[in-house]
Parts: structure tokens; sequence; C-alpha cells
């Protein structure tokens, strides 16, 4: 008799803690405005972001935070890579290491040194 297979497991490849974040940010590609999302967690080397936009893996964008009551975010981008796609969004690979100052604008609170 056949065993029953076993469900693959997702291998994580993050290299930092994934912490909450609450940030809307406004996509592009090649200077194109592609649409809206919403990050839901970050880490120092990626983000989950919500959206309705189904984008390939491996599509090169940029993230920029929508400004809000008063916080000056006024150039502040973000380079990615769309890592992963599912039905609720993207999982996403920073170009450049984010620090904690760049998550802090994301929404991120950021635990501090032990």
């Amino acid at each position: 008799m056949k065993k029953p297979a076993k469900p693959e497991k997702t291998v994580e490849h993050r290299r930092g803690q994934r912490m909450s974040a609450a940030m809307w940010v406004r996509l592009s590609s090649s200077g194109a405005e592609l649409g809206m999302g919403s990050i839901a967690n970050a880490s120092i080397s990626g983000a989950y972001l919500e959206t309705t936009l189904q984008l390939p893996v491996d599509s090169k964008i940029v993230l920029e935070p929508i400004s809000s009551a008063g916080a000056d975010r006024e150039g502040m981008k973000f380079a990615a890579r769309v890592a992963r796609v599912d039905g609720r969004g993207l999982g996403l690979e920073w170009r450049v290491m984010a620090t904690p100052e760049s998550l802090a604008f994301l929404g991120v609170v950021v635990p501090p040194p032990v």
C-alpha cells in the first residue's frame, strides 16, 4: 500500500525577523505607476504586500510610502523584487537590506536591541 504524500513545507529565506507593519504604498516599475498596496509585515530582507495586483515573480518594482498625518515621506522609495505571489498579495525581497530607520518609515515598530 502506498503512503499518502506529505505536504510540502514552505522554506523561509528571510534574513530578519518579520514584524507587523501598516503602511499604504504606491507601486511603480520603470517609472510607470502600477497601483497601490498595503505593507502587512516587513523585515530587513523583505516584506509582504497585500494588493490585488498580480505581478510575475522576479518583477523589479519600487514602493513609495504614501504620506500620512504630518509625516514627511517625500522622496522615500524602496526598490524590491517580487519573490512570490499568492491570492492575497506579493512577497517582496528588498534590493538593499533595510535599516531600522527605513523600516520605521513603513510603519514597522522595531524592538530595541537586547
